[in-house]
């Protein structure tokens, strides 16, 4: 009993006669004082972490709010008997001739609502409550558990590592990791055993001579009963760059760079505390913590994302190193499924200008929910291995070159061509940003009952302004195998001669190219202006296409995207590119990793604009139009590569 006679109330039971309102203003009030004080202490001790980095104090008064609503959440459910509804997908009825595309394998708990519209179909994510099956549903939800306080714990270790303790452990942890980096870039047998696709590691001789770096990593398997989830991954490539060593340390230690130069394969990249700096361009002990996210060349491989130090250092007059190594042990995810042992790269300078670069890569990753046609390609190391990342690399460096070392003065670039490079290469970024997975990229599955070579279909989102895209859009894509040789259809799909063969809107039209600029060495990687012209009325240009074509040794992609004559006319004249709009639309064409040349690879993305799609809400026409696109577009790629006679 209290001293006023009455009887004291438990827990949160004092708000069971105020309405919502009155709990909401209750609760702000009586705990603005105390959040106010947690956040001053808080400040006071990021202040002290001199690796923090300054947009951290800017979130922690995001967060202390945030739990604030979680707090009042709680209240609501509890007193007012107010339910949280489960987000699924349910279909509306579909226009005349759409195609079945439920996916009868579903689980109850999964199944929505039909619900009938009075305007146009569309495709809605609505609460659940009865049970009609779904034809779009969320993908990689697995994958992205608890994504929604991604930035929460990325403020969450950029605090930790401005501690003297942290700094302590990752700083040795990197050493550790760059002697092993060291040691697996110069070793060959038994460590490394030749093979077809180069060379594989010996599991046995690397837990006999490293030991483990990371205590948390559990030891690779050597009995039966070894029952980790996450498979090792392993692989070594090495090139010769005419480059300076100190470049390609620059560039992977500074994050704007790398996150530009290698955004075929990084999604995101953020640094969140630098612990070790050196004075402006030495590169020689630099070492920070950084949050990354890489994907892969098609949008059906999950995304693999972790917290790693990198580590850079001069190891001798001619040699570097940079490393990254993940810090599971000092921030624990029970859901991680991917952990990067030490990655990276030996940097050696060779004569001739030359530098000898050996890139490792070794992680351990759950690849389980790999789709079937992507599951080889994945676990055979061509996704992620190293001759991804150098191929990448190699790639960027001959293509800046080839454009500035242009010694006969006709063959020099005007700015209108150097500004048509630029769009073409924001072009390409925007093809790998609607390739990979977010919070704001969220791909939804689409099931394809009668889509011929095609599994998996996914269809996402794009808001307006995002990437320079002039209006609400919808992207989808799908990967298929075809049996050929990525060389042959990467010729046949950059060719414009052969464009009215596949791309199903330039049937029974010219394709004309007006404009080619080389930007590489081989043979096809070049960017170029594509005009289809009416059969009727030749000197009548019915579209203009700005496209990009390249090629490497583990990958090659064909983007194109609409632009209007106006622009690129202004653009070639010196008019800057930065307001002009691009939607990309293409190929990512890669090796299967099981038969060798014989089998590749192939994923389509196609984007259109539609003023009606929302993240909620994506028009059923629209998603059957695509569908016919992809699906048709798929069949003419197969046709025309595997018996180009039966193209005419």
């Amino acid at each position: 009993m209290g001293s006023n006679g009455e009887e004291k109330k438990d827990g949160n039971d004092e708000y069971q006669d105020m309405s919502i309102v009155e709990i909401i203003d209750y609760c702000t009030n009586a705990r603005y004082e105390e959040i106010e004080r947690e956040l001053e202490e808080m400040k006071s001790y990021i202040g002290g972490g001199s690796g923090v980095q300054s947009e951290v104090q800017r979130e922690v008064n995001r967060i202390s709010w945030k739990a604030e609503a979680l707090q009042i959440g709680c209240i609501l459910t509890k007193h007012c008997s107010i339910l949280i509804p489960k987000i699924s997908f349910h279909r509306m009825d579909p226009p005349e001739g759409i195609n079945n595309l439920s996916d009868s394998g579903r689980d109850n708990n999964d199944q929505g609502n039909r619900m009938a519209s009075s305007s146009s179909s569309t495709y809605n994510v609505q609460t659940s409550g009865s049970s009609h099956e779904s034809e779009i549903k969320p993908f990689w939800s697995r994958t992205e558990v608890g994504m929604d306080f991604e930035r929460d714990r990325n403020l969450f270790v950029s605090v930790s590592v401005g501690t003297e303790a942290f700094k302590i452990k990752i700083l040795d942890l990197a050493i550790t990791a760059m002697n092993e980096l060291a040691n697996m870039a110069i070793e060959n047998e038994p460590l490394w055993h030749p093979c077809i696709a180069g060379r594989i590691l010996n599991c046995a001789e690397y837990i006999k001579k490293f030991g483990q770096v990371d205590s948390h990593f559990p030891v690779l398997p050597n009995a039966e009963t070894y029952t980790n989830p996450l498979q090792t991954e392993a692989s070594r490539e090495t090139r010769f760059l005419a480059v300076q060593p100190v470049h390609i340390v620059e560039l992977l230690m500074n994050n704007d760079q790398y996150s530009h130069v290698l955004s075929n394969m990084v999604s995101k990249a953020k640094v969140l505390g630098v612990l070790s700096t050196q004075a402006q361009g030495d590169y020689n002990g630099a070492l920070q913590v950084m949050a990354v996210k890489f994907h892969a060349s098609s949008p059906l491989v999950p995304n693999r994302k972790c917290y790693l130090a990198r580590y850079s250092r001069r190891l001798n007059n001619n040699a570097w190193g940079v490393v990254d190594v993940s810090l599971q042990s000092l921030f624990p995810n029970p859901l991680t499924r991917y952990r990067r042992r030490p990655s990276g790269c030996l940097i050696e300078r060779f004569r001739d200008g030359l530098c000898k670069v050996t890139w490792v890569e070794h992680c351990e990753v759950d690849n389980s929910s790999v789709p079937e046609v992507c599951r080889y390609f994945v676990t055979s190391g061509h996704a992620y291995g190293a001759k991804q990342w150098l191929s990448t690399l190699v790639r960027q460096h001959e293509r800046l070159t080839h454009i500035r070392v242009r010694r006969d003065p006709k063959l020099q670039l005007s700015t209108g061509e150097a500004n048509l490079l630029i769009l073409a290469d924001q072009m390409m970024r925007n093809f790998w940003r609607n390739m990979s997975f977010s919070r704001k990229n969220r791909w939804m599955l689409v099931s394809l009952s009668d889509a011929e070579n095609i599994h998996k279909a996914i269809i996402n989102f794009v808001k307006e302004k995002e990437g320079r895209c002039p209006g609400p859009a919808l992207v989808m894509a799908a990967t298929i195998r075809i049996p050929a040789s990525a060389r042959r259809i990467f010729n046949f799909l950059q060719d414009e001669n052969s464009r009215s063969k596949w791309d199903i809107l330039s049937h029974g039209h010219v394709v004309q190219q007006t404009r080619s600029i080389s930007n590489g060495c081989v043979p096809g990687n070049h960017v170029s202006i594509l005009e289809v012209k009416s059969p009727e009325d030749p000197d009548r240009t019915v579209k203009t296409l700005l496209q990009e074509s390249f090629s490497t040794s583990a990958c090659s992609y064909v983007t194109f995207a609409p632009v209007e004559a106006s622009s690129i006319n202004m653009i070639l004249n010196g008019g800057d590119s930065d307001n002009v709009p691009v939607m990309p639309s293409g190929f990512s064409i890669l090796p299967d990793g099981l038969t060798g040349d014989e089998v590749s690879l192939v994923t389509i993305i196609f984007q259109i604009l539609d003023s009606a799609a929302s993240p909620m809400c994506f028009p059923a026409h629209s998603v059957y139009s695509m569908y016919k696109v992809i699906t048709e577009t798929a069949k003419a790629i197969t046709a025309g590569v595997v018996d180009p006679y039966n193209m005419g």
